[in-house]
């Protein structure tokens, strides 16, 4: 029996999309399809056109890319099963179908504009999209696909854990891995793997989204957060999907949003009734969570009480590691006294960050990317740095940005003193080891966010 409810899914047009008269260029699509034995298998294709003068056919181009990922998926299950067993379908996620996939998108662009000709010449990047794809079949679930998407699996206790993401050297800045791309289909197998279902297994959810909400969350813990929350209500949250899209979209980065969940019940049942993480509910005290994971101490399903999604973006777990202001302590105290003092979690994940970003220099830039919101955040007074940094054992990337935040962008700053501005905050990261590629990325990113308005 088929162990996979049928899958929910939203997509919303970005606020700042709303204000500016812009399209939604998100697309999402869930299907249930048929295999050769007649078992259901079930589809979650999410999409993200690229928008701006050079893509502005982009929300066709994402529309597309996920009718094309049904159809490519659909004439596989009508197939013989190719390979043998998983192996076989394994390959299909990382070669097969990222060929056919590219393939029949670029013959759709081409035939949209013989149907609906522009100005110019026909171009592949007027239709530019990324693709999200997840396929879950009775045996087993895999994803694949290319660009800025987002997978992140809920346990039925809340906990959730960041399965997938882009970390493509190419995609720098703004830019991301995409469909218009001569190279597409040799990108899905960075981001293809398949998971066989165990009978013993317990249930779970896959939250499939956009770039869009996890940009409008300040930490990943954050993310995690929403991600729970979101998949907590199941079937029920269907009709308040939209409605809190549109809230994290207007409260977070007003980009488009898109989510697809998919979710495995008890034999067929139905989808299980995941409980609400204690971080959207509100402040509580919580213990520390393991990095990129977040646990529900208080369950409550969705059903009884919906939670603002406000409080899920604004509301991280920084509020849960009490105690551990390490950043604030320990740095200066390990600095000069480093055969005596102790290094504390904190203090040993900030290291190992920092010689992880500085392993990886042309990642930096994405990576910076995906947390513009905790930049915009801190700058203008609505994060605060210290409840980052206690927390750095569980995010810390977030503890490294508020502790280089320059402290003549910190609201209600005293006049500069006559050293530079953020010559303190870099102090302490040039103590952590800090190559020159990090500060200079994270220079970048604070000239790039927008100051307190004016009063």
């Amino acid at each position: 029996m088929n162990r996979w409810a049928a899958p929910i899914a939203a997509s919303r047009a970005g606020a700042a999309h709303l204000r500016a008269g812009r399209p939604c260029q998100d697309a999402v699509l869930c299907r249930e399809l048929r295999d050769t034995d007649g078992q259901p298998v079930m589809l979650m294709a999410v999409a993200d056109g690229h928008g701006g003068r050079r893509y502005r056919r982009s929300e066709v181009g994402s529309r597309l890319a996920c009718e094309t990922a049904l159809a490519v998926v659909a004439d596989a299950l009508a197939a013989a099963p190719p390979g043998d067993g998983e192996g076989g379908w394994s390959h299909w996620l990382a070669h097969d179908l990222p060929e056919a996939v590219q393939r029949r998108w670029m013959e759709a662009v081409q035939e949209h504009w013989q149907s609906d000709p522009g100005e110019g010449g026909f171009e592949p990047l007027l239709y530019g999209s990324t693709l999200g794809l997840v396929v879950m079949t009775p045996r087993w679930w895999g994803h694949t696909g290319l660009g800025d998407w987002d997978l992140v699996r809920v346990e039925p206790d809340g906990h959730a854990r960041l399965l997938e993401q882009e970390n493509e050297p190419t995609a720098l800045g703004e830019a991301t891995c995409s469909l218009c791309q001569p190279q597409a289909a040799s990108l899905f197998a960075r981001r293809a793997a398949l998971h066989p279902l165990a009978p013993e297994e317990r249930d779970f959810a896959l939250v499939l989204c956009t770039d869009g909400i996890r940009k409008s969350c300040a930490t990943d813990a954050d993310f995690l957060t929403l991600a729970a929350w979101l998949a907590g209500g199941g079937a029920e949250a269907a009709g308040d999907l939209p409605e809190a899209l549109d809230r994290i979209s207007r409260e977070g980065s007003g980009d488009d949003v898109t989510v697809a969940i998919g979710r495995a019940g008890a034999l067929g049942e139905g989808p299980v009734s995941l409980p609400v993480p204690a971080a959207v509910t509100g402040p509580s005290a919580v213990g520390p969570a393991p990095a990129q994971a977040v646990q529900a101490s208080h369950p409550r399903p969705l059903s009884r009480r919906r939670p603002a999604i406000g409080r899920a973006v604004a509301i991280g777990l920084a509020l849960a590691a009490a105690g551990a202001g390490w950043l604030a302590l320990v740095w200066p105290r390990t600095q000069a006294t480093p055969q005596v003092a102790p290094i504390s979690p904190g203090l040993r994940a900030a290291r190992a960050e920092v010689e992880r970003l500085c392993n990886q220099p042309a990642t930096l830039p994405l990576q910076l990317r995906r947390r513009r919101e905790l930049f915009v955040a801190l700058r203008q007074g609505r994060q605060d740095p210290g409840q980052l940094k206690a927390a750095a054992a569980t995010d810390p990337l977030a503890a490294l940005i508020a502790a280089d935040l320059p402290t003549d962008q910190r609201p209600n700053a005293p006049s500069p003193a006559p050293q530079p501005a953020a010559a303190q905050p870099r102090r302490a990261l040039q103590g952590l080891g800090a190559c020159p590629a990090l500060l200079e990325a994270l220079s970048r990113q604070w000239a790039l966010t927008p100051a307190l308005p004016p009063p």
